[in-house]
């Protein structure tokens, strides 16, 4: 195919990505009118009231926010507001126009919402019920609070009897019920017990029936629930946080389930999950302030959130926009002990991340990558050069970037200019890719160059293809300093175990970067000699770059080495900081038995099931169960207290000493496993 670059003139966007998506993927297959999309938004010295308002007088009928943002003006006045927002495409648009008139600062737009679960009338914040039934809670209480998808809720992990849950609440993002007048479907634990007892026949619960019956299981909607296979991540995260056999269930720890929509799941970028998750933060807020010590008017039980997803993208430096909702939404108050969980990915072999410098190149000041693009691949690509920080509100021309499809001619650069735009056109003056620059507003206030890149597979006839193949990216030295780097991150896209096919991690193939040791085993630290561009350092989860979260690397059990995909530190330093939030996880934990049985065990999606799964994000559980615990015996189990129990136990660990900072955080923690014969919790 013939493919021509043509330079733009200055696009009048916050967000290129949102552009790229809106014109040229996603709404291949419908008209304009029927696709709605999530979106989360930040407004900038607008309350949500006047956004509201303003958008409704001129976009009336096609957007709805949801009424659980009502509160926001007098729960964060004077600062910035960020909400989500369900919206037609020509609203988002016009949200993602620079000066758009409705004081929206920056958008992050998420997944395509079908329109039937939309009640148009009204968007009702339900809670899923009202105060649990029995409210005497113990003085040890910790509530478990779990952000996943696929949760088998019904699994006899999470009951303290046949009929009865243990689960005070559950938001099952994508189930429909018809006139349910909102999105998803909530349910408390006084409809689960009643579910259970009515799909409940000769001591056996009807699984199949009761999932169905919940709305977690719909064969007729389009996008999938994985509670209908063996395995699914939730059930077994949330197992490993808060499973406990039926007949000895403990009354101290009560479980709310947030299960996100497959849509948001199937795509591992995270790109469509920052909607989702922030109205499923809220939920568990809501619903943990229900659960009190001792009776109604008791102080609020501490709450433990686990939260096993990580990306590879964004500025990782703790001002990302899902960072900073976990850093400002899930902080301890006055009225109630908070502790989140996240794991530090699993990223630190998949070549997606580099560190361009000019310090030592001597070939006319220029850095080729050699971006990898695999074909088959039904999902976009995108490629994130973050430019070093400048104090200048116009910042220099750090770099000039050129890029250069397989068999193709060599784009035009496009450097730190507002509005510097080159578009990839197919022979028939299709876009097939955009190389794009844009300012990240504040508290980030970075600049950011993407090269956007449509899939290279469909069975879709509409949608506009891209070569696979090898992308040859080159930077130019402008006015960067030897010392100063251009972080690039290939955004996380691949087909989670159990999906059906979607991505193909696109990864950098440089012929600089050495993959195995000398014994040709996978090579899990950079060599301290390389000066090659491509870095295992720096590969943290972006999720997990804020200063609250508890971070957690996997430790494979048997011989005491970190998993070699464990993602290490450090991250960046914010914006007029010298030091960042963390130099990688708070500590690392069990996440493999052995190298040969990787993964852990832990309940599947029936009852008495159990499977095998690996991961930060199942060391993640492990370590929230760990934490709970400790909030229970009255310890502050907070990240300094972590990082202190892990550097004690990892003394019992060998071989000595223990891994760097940046890829095990105090040490390699020593947690009970839940389903080992004979072992009692900590």
């Amino acid at each position: 195919m013939e493919l021509q670059w043509n330079a733009q003139g200055p696009a009048n966007v916050l967000d290129n990505v949102t552009e790229f998506r809106l014109n040229h993927t996603d709404t291949a297959s419908a008209t304009p009118a029927e696709i709605w999309w999530s979106a989360l938004v930040v407004l900038d010295g607008t309350s949500v009231s006047t956004f509201h308002d303003s958008l409704d007088s001129s976009f009336a009928q096609q957007f709805l926010i949801p009424e659980e943002h009502a509160e926001d003006d007098a729960l964060y006045p004077g600062e910035e507001h960020i909400l989500t927002v369900y919206a037609q495409a020509a609203v988002m648009r016009q949200l993602n126009t620079v000066g758009n008139g409705f004081g929206v600062a920056s958008i992050s737009l998420g997944s395509i919402v079908q329109p039937p679960m939309l009640d148009m009338p009204m968007m009702v914040g339900a809670d899923g019920g009202g105060a649990p039934e029995d409210d005497t809670f113990p003085a040890d209480t910790i509530t478990m609070a779990v952000i996943d998808d696929g949760i088998a809720f019904g699994h006899n992990q999470f009951r303290s009897g046949l009929t009865e849950t243990r689960i005070e609440g559950i938001f099952i993002m994508d189930a429909y019920v018809p006139g349910a007048g909102d999105i998803g479907v909530k349910l408390s634990k006084r409809k689960i017990d009643k579910l259970l007892r009515e799909n409940t026949h000769s001591g056996l619960l009807d699984e199949e029936s009761f999932y169905r019956e919940a709305g977690s299981i719909n064969r007729a909607q389009k996008f999938f629930s994985t509670t209908t296979f063996r395995r699914s991540h939730g059930t077994h995260v949330l197992s490993l946080a808060a499973g406990y056999d039926m007949m000895d269930a403990p009354k101290n720890r009560p479980i709310i389930g947030v299960q996100l929509p497959t849509r948001v799941t199937e795509d591992t970028s995270g790109s469509n999950l920052a909607p989702s998750l922030r109205s499923a933060i809220r939920y568990i807020l809501r619903q943990s302030r229900k659960i009190r010590i001792g009776g109604p008017s008791g102080p609020i039980a501490p709450l433990v959130v686990n939260f096993s997803y990580g990306n590879f993208a964004g500025p990782h430096d703790g001002t990302g926009l899902i960072a900073r909702i976990i850093d400002r939404e899930l902080k301890s108050t006055p009225d109630q002990e908070i502790r989140v969980i996240l794991p530090a990915g699993n990223s630190n072999l998949s070549r997606c991340h580099a560190a361009v410098s000019f310090e030592n190149v001597a070939n006319d000041d220029r850095v080729a990558l050699d971006l990898r693009i695999y074909p088959d691949d039904y999902t976009c690509n995108y490629v994130q050069m973050w430019l070093p920080y400048s104090a200048d509100p116009t910042p220099p021309d750090y770099v000039n970037v050129r890029v250069t499809p397989p068999n193709s001619t060599q784009s035009m650069a496009v450097s730190a200019t507002l509005g510097a735009k080159q578009e990839l056109h197919n022979e028939f003056g299709e876009v097939i890719a955009v190389l794009a620059y844009e300012m990240e507003p504040a508290p980030t206030k970075r600049g950011l160059i993407t090269l956007s890149v449509n899939p290279t597979s469909s069975q879709n006839a509409s949608i506009k293809l891209a070569p696979s193949g090898l992308w040859v990216m080159e930077f130019e030295k402008g006015d960067i300093a030897d010392d100063q780097y251009v972080e690039v991150r290939i955004e996380r896209d691949e087909t989670l175990p159990g999906y059906p096919p979607f991505g193909r991690q696109a990864y950098f193939d440089n012929a600089c970067y050495v993959r195995f040791d000398e014994f040709g085993a996978p090579l899990s630290v950079d060599p301290p000699d390389s000066d090659c561009p491509i870095r295992r350092s720096g590969t943290l989860s972006g999720f997990a770059s804020g200063k609250v979260p508890m971070v957690v690397g996997a430790l494979t059990e048997s011989n005491g080495l970190l998993s070699d995909y464990s993602s290490a530190g450090p991250i960046s330093a914010m914006r007029n900081r010298t030091v960042p939030n963390r130099v990688g996880p708070d500590a690392s934990a069990r996440a493999d038995d052995s190298p040969v049985f990787l993964g852990v065990l832990a309940a599947g999606t029936r009852s008495g099931s159990m499977v095998r799964m690996n991961g930060t994000s199942v060391s993640t559980p492990l370590v929230a169960r760990y934490v709970a615990n400790g909030l229970a015996d009255n310890q502050p189990a907070d990240r300094a207290w972590l990082s202190a129990c892990a550097a004690a136990s990892d003394l019992a660990h060998f071989p000595q000493p223990k891994p760097s900072d940046t890829r095990t955080g105090g040490g390699r923690l020593q947690v009970p496993y839940p389903f080992a014969p004979g072992v009692a919790e900590a």
